[in-house]
């Protein structure tokens, strides 16, 4: 890795520059790895939940509940398996290292329960906290404004959830800290990065799915309901395969780049001593939940979001019910 002193703070277009090349230059090997977790998931999914296929299966009576649980707790596995070995993945390529699809699972296999742990832990907690102010809204709707220092914080936290986890010789709950204080030094940027991601993931999804619904109600009109979703289904996960990468491999970039220019990684990394060293092999710096003049900043900007989002989907929704009951007030 370059030294500190030529690593300056990348610029969001640099970053989604730098997210792309790295993505092409390994593009068969990341689309594998992806495909490889999402296609056998994919088909347990169909397995497990088959009440969306009922006239496909022969059993539409499964618990709800049970199932709901089980589609959960497969949808954690899939994160882990597929966004951990790609943040290692876009790890080593930084380092002039590119890794075989048994690599990237190799590199990580040992973390992958602490990982777990991690992210289980850190969506406790969030989950906690929205469920407190949740209540204070209902209670006092001006604590609203509290929706600024939530937004804060998962956008924070998760962004760089996995790079910590993935790379870092770290516990969970330290994982928490750690993950907020690196992440909110680019919380724009880990912003955007997610809502380009979805707005790629809406309009692909939406221009695929809307001309293979074009094509079928053409060539096969009576197609069956079940049928139809089946095939729109595979094909959003065809999509999701090409699309889920960027993110992974964007908050990694940020990482490094994050740690390079605010805690000096790189010279911490290239060490005659031990020239192959990783962030793993360092001891991770003490993180705090503190907040200076720049998070209080966001968090305004991001409270005054939450309260027009608040007002404005309220207006809505009282529309909305006036429309279906016009008696309720």
């Amino acid at each position: 890795m370059e030294p500190t002193s030529q690593q300056p703070t990348l610029s969001f277009i640099e970053l989604l520059r730098r997210t792309f090349r790295l993505y092409s230059e390994n593009f068969w090997t990341i689309i594998g790895l992806v495909a490889f977790v999402t296609i056998p998931v994919s088909l347990l999914n169909i397995i497990i939940s088959p009440q969306q296929l009922a006239t496909l299966t022969v059993s539409a009576t499964d618990t709800p509940d049970m199932s709901v649980l089980l589609l959960s707790l497969l949808s954690l596995v899939e994160a882990i398996l597929i966004t951990a070995p790609l943040t290692y993945l876009a790890s080593e390529y930084l380092f002039g290292r590119k890794v075989t699809i048994s690599e990237a699972f190799s590199g990580v296999s040992n973390r992958f329960t602490q990982i777990g742990c991690g992210i289980i832990f850190i969506g406790v907690v969030i989950g906690l906290l929205a469920v407190f102010i949740m209540f204070m809204v209902i209670a006092l709707p001006i604590a609203l404004v509290l929706s600024g220092l939530f937004i804060h914080i998962i956008i924070a936290t998760t962004a760089l959830m996995f790079p910590v986890l993935t790379l870092e010789n770290i516990g969970a709950s330290a994982a928490l800290s750690r993950s907020w204080s690196l992440g909110k030094r680019r919380l724009w940027a880990a912003f955007g990065v997610g809502l380009i991601t979805f707005l790629i993931a809406l309009l692909v999804s939406t221009v695929l799915g809307s001309i293979v619904t074009l094509v079928i109600a053409t060539i096969v009109p009576g197609m069956n309901e079940n049928v139809r979703y089946l095939i729109i289904s595979l094909i959003s996960d065809v999509v999701g395969i090409f699309i889920t990468p960027i993110s992974p491999i964007a908050f990694t970039l940020m990482y490094y780049n994050i740690r390079a220019t605010t805690e000096g990684l790189d010279d911490l990394l290239n060490t005659k001593s031990v020239p192959a060293n990783r962030p793993i092999n360092l001891v991770s710096p003490i993180s705090r939940f503190q907040f200076d003049s720049h998070d209080w900043r966001n968090i305004a900007i991001l409270s005054v979001i939450g309260l027009i989002v608040g007002i404005i989907g309220n207006g809505l929704i009282q529309q909305l019910i006036q429309q279906l009951a016009p008696g309720l007030k």
